[in-house]
């Protein structure tokens, strides 16, 4: 198997989880965030191949699972819709 990724692939991906990070963090989980961003940096730091491309996509597919169904986060878009 062919380990190489394309330029650029793991840091939008890793920005992309740093951005949801920041929308969690915003309505208020920042446990959640913590952990997430806590995951997202160990991948990123050790993992720069196919398995770690894998591990940021579900990395940011939960922090955007989480993000989805967490109370703070429905409250603080019932209340304002830009604090999402």
């Amino acid at each position: 198997m062919d380990d190489h990724i394309a330029p650029g692939e793991l840091p939008a991906l890793y920005r992309a989880v740093l951005d949801t990070v920041a929308r969690l963090e915003r309505v208020g989980e920042r446990e959640i965030a913590f952990d997430i961003r806590r995951r997202a940096l160990k991948t990123y730091s050790t993992h720069w191949d196919h398995r770690g491309r894998r591990d940021l996509i579900r990395i940011n597919r939960d922090a955007q699972r989480r993000l989805a169904t967490s109370p703070r986060a429905a409250m603080a878009l019932s209340t304002s819709p830009e604090a999402y």
